[in-house]
């Protein structure tokens, strides 16, 4: 990997988050910080922890319906890991391509880890969009600015349909099979149909999927009522998914900087100052870092070595 790239978003995290933290009063920061109790951070890495499960079912269901089988402990494992270097790596999907290789390890084949691990990303983002557009009615409430309304609404509305789009690839010419990456990507497509049209899976996948965005408005909630701020569980349940959805784009390293500036802008449509705002958002970041170093654990004890794997039945299904 060129080192270049890691490097230049570690840069533009700083910068974001330098370029925001201009905007208000840094001791403002500091005070909104200390008001936060242990408790509370607790709690908070107690209800990410607890997403994380919700995740691990969502991609059980996604491999149940690929005609896979992998065990729910070791599936916990997996997920853990991946969190874990989803924060430490330069790249929003780097824990997806270290939970890949570990599947493989763990039994399942390559292409099934990996294209499991894929839809189980777009089956997130296709939820996350359909939670903002199911919010846009009391969202739209809030959020007066016409521009932002526009902006939001285009946003979703272009994911929802590029998901379409990519759920009709089977009625890509068939000359086009010929060519391997657009038989991987009619691979993906097919998977991505067999749990989007079968209520089975896609009742399951996409309800873990919403309990989890409401979860991760929940620690918002919980880090935003112990700093004495005004706002109700509805507002955050209305704004973190568009802040979410934000963080998207891998442009960061976890999504640091981009995640305060959306942060901030948001919950400025609910009288939030930015300097509350701003910290708030740092502590759910670090509630999400602190979460995921069980992850770190895991991957230095399971051993997904090719020597282990082969020795241990128990991690193939």
């Amino acid at each position: 990997m060129k080192i270049w790239k890691p490097l230049l978003k570690i840069a533009i995290s700083l910068v974001l988050i330098a370029i925001v933290l201009r905007a208000f009063d840094v001791r403002g920061v500091g005070a909104n910080l200390a008001k936060v109790d242990l408790f509370t951070l607790v709690v908070g890495v107690a209800i990410a922890l607890s997403i994380a499960l919700l995740h691990t079912l969502r991609w059980l269901a996604i491999v149940q319906a690929n005609g896979s089988q992998l065990n729910f402990k070791t599936a916990l494992q997996l997920v853990l890991i991946g969190h874990f270097f989803n924060q430490a790596l330069p790249s929003s999907v780097g824990g997806d391509a270290v939970r890949v290789w570990c599947a493989y390890r763990a039994g399942l084949t390559f292409k099934a880890a990996a294209n499991t691990i894929i839809i189980d990303r777009a089956v997130t983002l296709f939820s996350l969009l359909l939670l903002s557009a199911a919010g846009l009615p009391w969202l739209f409430d809030i959020v007066t600015d016409p521009v932002a309304r526009w902006a939001l609404s285009t946003v979703i509305c272009a994911g929802v349909a590029g998901f379409g789009a990519f759920l009709a690839l089977r009625r890509l010419p068939q000359v086009m099979a010929h060519w391997r990456a657009v038989r991987a990507l009619l691979g993906l497509a097919a998977l991505a149909r067999s749990v989007v049209f079968r209520p089975r899976y896609a009742l399951p996948a996409m309800a873990l999927s919403v309990a989890s965005f409401v979860g991760f408005a929940l620690i918002v909630y919980c880090l935003g009522r112990a700093m004495d701020l005004e706002i109700s569980l509805l507002d955050c349940i209305l704004l973190v998914p568009p802040v979410i959805l934000v963080t998207v784009v891998p442009i960061s390293i976890a999504g640091w900087g981009v995640r305060e500036g959306a942060m901030v802008v948001a919950f400025g449509f609910v009288d939030v100052l930015p300097s509350a705002a701003f910290a708030m958002s740092v502590l759910f970041g670090l509630t999400l870092a602190a979460a995921s170093l069980p992850g770190s654990l895991l991957w230095w004890l399971s051993g997904y070595s090719a020597k282990n794997v082969a020795a241990d039945p128990a991690l193939k299904q």
